[in-house]
């Protein structure tokens, strides 16, 4: 008589305890074979369990040998979807920027780090969904050191957290990962995705309550709602701001030059034409960064978004 299913489960847990890679699945097939024909029922189910951890673990260990990833950097400002695997990071790239990528409803879809472009606010932001992180990852398990790096090099953060009791565990499982064990501070916020799945309408709060001071929105990539926040989320992340070449101090209908934070003058005019800092006499600032309209100021004067800058340059 075979040994009851729940403590067969059980013993597998226990075997697996400390494992990856080749030692994991040798272990796994070990347990398969001790299931044979058992095809329905609670031994058929756990075999069908088994061959997913199979799977999963074959899957991890093609994502742990690849080589480092590098992303080379787009646009105004570099942005990372990262959270465990199945959360929909992949979902949300395709709505938000329409980059066609494959998505799928089983954990490691992703494999390889996939960027996007979206404007907002006249700002080319490159979106990048990373493969989902496990526990583990700043020991390597999972690819994690690779994925890790990425994160560190990014200029901003969105944990994408699914909304289930599991994926929020999960979830802040990869913020822990990330901040505490990896030590990554960067400017971050929390998207629980795929609300349509969920019964739950308080797991939003629930989040906010456990990690408190991060901005943090509901919505489904594949309902399409809530996405419309989200723009409005990535600009304040990214802190870019908006400077108006202007005639007198006005705007005009001139596109706005796009900076980062704590952009100066020089930056201004060195975006606008390489050549005319050598010839740039002052400046006259409206706006948050001037204390009056027309304020003269010099190259090293601190911008503010919305300002509006005439620039009088030498002839």
């Amino acid at each position: 008589m075979p040994m009851p299913h729940m403590e067969m489960k059980r013993l597998v847990k226990r075997r697996l305890t400390g494992t990856e890679g080749a030692a994991r699945l040798a272990v796994l097939r070990e347990c398969l074979d001790m299931c044979p024909n058992y095809y329905n029922g609670p031994y058929g189910e756990l075999r069908k369990w088994i061959l997913s951890l199979i799977d999963q673990t074959q899957t991890q260990s093609k994502v742990k040998h690849s080589e480092a990833f590098a992303i080379a950097k787009e646009g105004a400002a570099q942005v990372v979807l990262v959270g465990p695997p199945n959360a929909g990071k992949s979902s949300l790239l395709r709505a938000l920027t329409g980059r066609q990528v494959e998505v799928g409803d089983y954990p490691f879809t992703t494999l390889r780090p996939i960027a996007g472009i979206l404007k907002v606010q006249g700002a080319l932001i490159q979106l990048v969904d990373l493969p989902g992180l496990i526990e583990g990852a700043v020991d390597g398990k999972g690819g994690g050191k690779a994925l890790l790096s990425c994160v560190r090099s990014a200029d901003a953060v969105i944990y994408v957290i699914p909304a289930s009791g599991q994926g929020v565990q999960d979830g802040l499982q990869v913020i822990d990962e990330v901040e505490s064990q990896a030590s990554i501070s960067l400017p971050s916020a929390i998207v629980i995705n795929k609300i349509d799945l969920s019964e739950s309408s308080a797991i939003l709060e629930l989040v906010q309550e456990i990690v408190p001071g991060k901005p943090a929105l509901a919505c489904s990539a594949e309902t399409g709602q809530g996405l419309d926040a989200l723009p409005g989320l990535l600009w304040d992340l990214t802190g870019l701001i908006r400077v108006y070449p202007a005639r007198r101090g006005r705007r005009g209908t001139v596109e706005p030059v796009v900076l980062t934070p704590g952009a100066t003058v020089e930056d201004f005019v060195g975006e606008l034409h390489a050549d005319w800092v050598a010839r740039f006499r002052q400046a006259r600032v409206t706006g948050p960064s001037a204390k009056f309209p027309g304020m003269s100021v010099g190259l090293n004067h601190v911008l503010l978004d919305g300002d509006a800058v005439e620039l009088i340059l030498s002839r």
